[in-house]
């Protein structure tokens, strides 16, 4: 491990749910640390993110902050303050309000690398407040698929800085070894399973797999649905499940702290989220050795290709996302090749340490 010019990094998050772009803080600041960094973790004060970390005796600071913190400049001065007394030279932001609060706190500070890291596909409102945070107060911007910076610059060429953003996809950590034999769920007889994970939201399209099952019962397949993840949809997700009679189809199991035992349970994971910025979970599948069906949507066509890696079916089509769930499980051949597949696309493109290098470059390596 070489010692680092760029003496602390700061990573800001000031979500209060856990997701995606926590986990990649959380992670990032784990293994800057690891590469000899000082790391600091910004985190909303009570949020899952600042428990986690605390548990993990990371460097966690927590804050009070919503949408229009960035207007109190006594906060703002308070912030500025300690990013100069902890000499950060590198902050990288995840939320829009941490871009507001932190960003321009950070530009008071003097800080060297202003960083947002963008991780969804929303369009970006052509403000004034947008046109001189993205112009002049960060210096790069990170987004982890090429379809969140194509929505990025969506109707705003002509002001858009397209050369501060560096495309650094999510990544999968292939030196580690997991244990293929534990298991979560036992399969009864000859089940066919299949899994998804996910926080159950709208987004995530949970209910698309209530009508994938309906229609395996009227082709009399044999199978199992395990959900992982939790959400307020939960209660209602289950109430649909006891209406139509699947609850012995389909089963809730709540948030999966080991994910190896999870993939080790299922045949196919299954993925009809609507949209998403780039989705770890698909990734993670595929190092678990799993043949995957999702929707044609988003950033997953970076992820999948179809017939080649996973199966992309047009979006909510329940009638062809079941056709294709099945074809794998009556072809041993098809779902081998798909996995196959996937394990080579994860270690070629996806591996963890070609994204943290590409990380490190931009702050300054």
């Amino acid at each position: 491990m070489k010692e680092s010019p760029t003496k602390t990094v700061c990573l800001f998050n000031s979500n209060k749910a856990w997701g995606g772009g926590e986990k990649w803080h959380y992670t990032a600041a784990k293994e800057l640390s690891r590469r000899g960094y000082r790391t600091i973790l910004c985190a909303n004060r009570g949020s899952e993110l600042a428990k986690k970390a605390n548990k993990d005796k990371i460097d966690v600071w927590e804050w009070e902050v919503s949408n229009l913190t960035f207007i109190n400049p006594v906060k703002l001065f308070v912030l500025a303050l300690f990013l100069k007394t902890k000499k950060v030279d590198s902050i990288i932001l995840n939320l829009p309000s941490d871009l507001k609060y932190a960003g321009l706190a950070a530009k008071l500070a003097g800080v060297r690398k202003i960083i947002y890291r963008r991780g969804m596909p929303h369009p970006l409102r052509n403000t004034w407040l947008n046109r001189f945070l993205f112009q002049k107060v960060l210096t790069d911007v990170i987004v982890n698929s090429k379809e969140i910076g194509r929505t990025l610059k969506q109707g705003n060429e002509d002001w858009f800085p397209e050369d501060k953003v560096t495309l650094i996809y999510n990544g999968i950590d292939t030196s580690k070894d997991f244990d293929r034999t534990k298991k979560l769920y036992e399969r009864q007889g000859d089940e066919f399973i299949i899994g998804n994970a996910g926080r159950l939201t709208e987004q995530k399209g949970q209910k698309y797999l209530i009508e994938m099952a309906e229609i395996l019962v009227k082709d009399k397949v044999n199978f199992k649905i395990l959900i992982a993840g939790e959400g307020e949809l939960k209660q209602s997700l289950q109430k649909i499940i006891n209406e139509k009679k699947l609850q012995e189809r389909i089963q809730l199991i709540g948030h999966v702290e080991d994910m190896a035992t999870f993939m080790n349970s299922i045949d196919v994971f299954v993925f009809p989220s609507l949209f998403e910025g780039s989705a770890n979970t698909l990734l993670e599948a595929q190092y678990f050795g799993k043949p995957i069906v999702a929707w044609e949507t988003s950033s997953n066509g970076e992820i999948i290709q179809n017939n080649i890696n996973g199966f992309l079916v047009p979006t909510q089509d329940s009638k062809l996302f079941t056709q294709k769930v099945s074809e794998l499980l009556y072809s041993k051949d098809l779902s081998d090749k798909l996995k196959m597949n996937g394990e080579k696309l994860v270690k070629e493109f996806f591996d963890s340490k070609i994204t943290w290098a590409k990380l490190e470059q931009l702050i300054g390596i």
